[in-house]
C-alpha cells in the first residue's frame, strides 16, 4: 500500500465522518422540532412518494444494476490497493537467532550495485531493484549504454559486480536479470536482455 492510498484513506474517512455527524445532527435536530424553530419550510414528516415512483420505473433495475457494477469495480481496485507490497525492505542474513537478528536493506544492495554499474566508462545510467518473485529473490539491474560499448566485456564486468552483489546478500533463492538498453539519439533505447 502506497502514500496515496493512505492519503486517500485518511481523506474519505475524515469526509464519512463530518457526513456522519452532520447527519446525526441534523436527524436529532429534525425530531426534537428545533430545526423547524430555525429554518422556515421544514416538513413534519419525510415524502417517500418520488422514491416509490422511481422504483417502479423501467430504467430502474438498469440503473442500479450500473451503480451496482460501478461500485464493486471500485470495491476490487480499493482491495488490491490495499494488498501488501510485495517487496520486504530488509532481507535476513546467515548468523540470525531468535535472540540477535542480522538484517541488510534491500534497497541499500540495489543502489549500491546500480552506483557500482554507473561506475563503468561505458554506461551512462544505471538502475536496480531487489524483490520476490514468487520463490525467488531477483536483482533487476537496467543499464543503459552507447551502441559502440564493447558488450563482452561489459557483460564480464557485470558478472563481477552482480557475484559482489550476492556475496553482500546470500541467499539461495538470489538471481540476477540484467537488461541493456542501447542509447541512440535518432530512436528511443532499444532493450536488450543479457542472462
Amino acid at each position: 500500500m502506497n502514500r496515496t492510498v493512505l492519503r486517500l484513506d485518511r481523506a474519505l474517512l475524515a469526509l464519512a465522518g463530518l457526513v456522519l455527524v452532520v447527519v446525526g445532527a441534523t436527524a436529532l435536530l429534525w425530531t426534537t422540532g428545533t430545526l423547524a424553530e430555525l429554518f422556515d419550510g421544514v416538513p413534519d414528516a419525510i415524502d417517500t412518494t418520488a422514491t416509490q415512483d422511481a422504483v417502479t420505473q423501467p430504467w430502474w433495475p438498469y440503473a442500479t444494476g450500473a451503480v451496482a457494477v460501478l461500485l464493486a469495480v471500485v470495491s476490487l481496485w480499493w482491495m488490491l490497493a490495499h494488498l501488501p507490497a510485495r517487496s520486504v525492505p530488509e532481507q535476513d542474513l546467515p548468523g540470525s537467532t531468535r535472540t540477535m537478528r542480522l538484517r541488510i536493506s534491500r534497497d541499500a544492495v540495489a543502489n549500491a550495485t546500480a552506483h557500482a554499474a554507473q561506475q563503468i566508462p561505458s554506461v551512462h545510467r544505471a538502475t536496480a531493484t531487489l524483490h520476490d518473485e514468487g520463490p525467488e529473490l531477483v536483482l533487476s539491474l537496467v543499464v543503459t549504454v552507447d551502441p559502440a560499448t564493447d558488450l563482452p566485456a561489459l557483460a564480464a564486468r557485470l558478472d563481477r559486480l552482480l557475484a559482489d552483489a550476492a556475496t553482500v546478500l546470500p541467499d539461495d533463492r538470489l538471481r540476477s536479470r540484467t537488461t541493456l538498453r542501447i542509447r541512440s539519439s535518432r530512436r528511443p533505447d532499444r532493450a536488450a536482455r543479457v542472462a
